[in-house]
């Protein structure tokens, strides 16, 4: 039986085809590859004499497009964004970052209840948080670190029984990582985090309680 010749169009669009495939395979690999979970720690419980009898309610942050995910943002430059190869958070960055508030906040002891669902008692405060970076960068050779991580958000308390903006804050912190793996990446994550809620808690606590430091 004579070989048949296709026509080298054709040849090409089947090249194509079986490229992309092995591009599709890889694709999903990658994507089904399983990385290292990480979570941050919110603010230790502290001790009280007795609690306030304020609800508060934490709104689900709002955050720029590229820490939306549960995956780890490294910014090469200014203008690029890249995910962290080996390692990610235990839940989508907006819903971490809740969680550590509501945590943090509840575990000052001066609230009577401090939830992040959208049922339950009729709260008498709002948080709402906008952040405006979530990630780590990249260091120039020679600088003091690899990487750097950036945490900055700003915080606001409104008061549910009319609406009104009570007050609003910006904070931010920045620490340095050690190596650009995710191990180190997420300490650097550990310690900005930190030192933002340790500064950005007792603020909103004092909004919402009448103390001092507002």
């Amino acid at each position: 039986m004579p070989a048949i010749r296709l026509p080298a169009a054709l040849l090409l669009f089947a090249l194509a085809l079986a490229l992309g495939g092995c591009a599709t395979v890889s694709s999903l690999n990658s994507a089904a590859r399983n990385l290292d979970t990480y979570a941050l720690n919110p603010l230790p419980p502290q001790p009280v004499t007795r609690s306030g009898g304020r609800i508060v309610f934490v709104a689900e942050p709002t955050v720029p497009g590229a820490v939306a995910s549960d995956r780890i943002v490294m910014k090469p430059s200014p203008i690029q964004v890249t995910l962290l190869g080996d390692g990610r958070w235990v839940e989508p960055a907006p819903v971490h970052i809740r969680n550590l508030l509501t945590r943090s906040l509840a575990n000052t002891g001066r609230f009577a209840f401090v939830t992040s669902a959208s049922v339950g008692p009729l709260p008498d405060f709002t948080l709402m948080t906008d952040v405006e970076s979530f990630e780590a960068r990249l260091l120039p050779p020679g600088d003091t670190a690899p990487a750097r991580v950036s945490v900055s958000m700003t915080l606001s308390v409104a008061r549910d029984a009319d609406g009104r903006l009570v007050a609003s804050r910006r904070f931010g912190r920045t620490a340095d990582a050690a190596d650009t793996d995710a191990l180190s990446v997420v300490s650097a994550f550990e310690a900005a985090t930190g030192a933002l809620l340790r500064e950005a808690v007792p603020w909103a606590t004092a909004v919402m309680t009448g103390g001092p430091g507002v």
